[in-house]
């Protein structure tokens, strides 16, 4: 039975991408002078692809819209028109000049909500979107994007954007089950800041925020293409390395120039910078278990932090 980590990361593939603004998934629509007759609106219509007409008043600038259910109910006459009757009458006569108008900067999270807030016979209209050109969203969309965007903040760090823990031991999962039948590897990585608490209180909570951002971007920058960097704790970062097959006799050399490479993207660049001690454990080619994995980098730390060596030693 999938858990919930599994549920979030299949919905979040299933949805698409994620998106920050309601800009991003806006379509173009055709936007209409109120005083067009209904009969060439009927025209546009036709189309199964146009979902909303924009309709904009020049005298004042306001605008409106008429949704593919607003005029069907019109040509039916459940708007109290009727085809016969509508046909020379202005798309502004049936126009709803209350639609919800939402900014291309929008988040959206902040406009589904909106679009998910309206009552009655318009909670499901199309929104318009105000740029350069206007354009529309579905509620549909808006509400598969709000599904991403949800997923995506549950399984990342709102801090560094990086995956979070639980993102993290599920990737380590996944790609462990790669593993059989080749001479793969999985490098495990942990970094923790040496005096975290210390900096937070000399230098304030922001001034820590800003520090773990910056010793992500760098871990992230010193990690082979490919490997995984997450946020798995208040002051510590991990990294999952699936490494290639080599020889026996590489294999030690291949871990050290990761190892390494790491270490020197880590290394403190200011007088006042803490270091950032460095634990790491690698599996055995073609087998590994995520959970103990993540138990002996952990047992490694405690005892790096022990130690009164350099905060990065070298691979050993």
């Amino acid at each position: 039975m999938p858990n919930d980590v599994d549920l979030l990361v299949r919905t979040s593939r299933a949805v698409g991408g994620v998106h920050r603004s309601v800009g991003e998934i806006a379509v173009p629509v055709a936007v209409v002078d109120r005083d067009l007759p209904m009969s060439e609106v009927e025209v546009l219509f036709r189309s199964p692809h146009l979902p909303c007409l924009a309709v904009v008043d020049e005298r004042d600038g306001s605008i409106g819209m008429v949704s593919r259910a607003r005029f069907t109910d019109a040509q039916t006459g459940r708007l109290g028109y009727g085809r016969a009757v509508l046909a020379r009458r202005p798309v502004g006569e049936v126009a709803d000049w209350s639609p919800l108008v939402v900014d291309e900067r929008t988040g959206i999270v902040e406009s589904a909500t909106r679009a998910m807030e309206r009552s009655g016979e318009t909670r499901y209209d199309d929104v318009l979107v105000r740029s350069g050109t206007w354009g529309a969203v579905a509620t549909s969309d808006l509400v598969r994007a709000l599904v991403a965007a949800l997923s995506e903040r549950s399984l990342h760090d709102p801090l560094t954007r990086l995956p979070g823990r639980e993102l993290v031991l599920h990737t380590l999962r996944e790609w462990a089950r790669l593993l059989p039948g080749s001479a793969r590897r999985l490098l495990l990585l942990q970094a923790d800041v040496d005096g975290f608490a210390a900096v937070n209180a000399r230098f304030g909570g922001a001034a820590g925020d800003a520090l773990l951002r910056v010793l992500a971007a760098r871990l992230a920058a010193g990690v082979p293409a490919g490997a995984l960097v997450g946020r798995t704790g208040s002051d510590e970062l991990m990294a999952v390395v699936l490494l290639p097959g080599v020889p026996a006799a590489e294999a030690g050399d291949q871990v050290a120039r990761v190892v390494e490479g790491v270490g020197r993207a880590l290394l403190p660049r200011a007088p006042d910078e803490p270091s950032v001690r460095l634990a790491w454990v690698v599996s055995a080619p073609g087998a590994a278990d995520g959970d103990a994995l993540v138990q002996e980098a952990q047992r490694r730390m405690l005892a790096r932090k022990a130690d009164p060596l350099p905060a990065v030693a070298p691979p050993g």
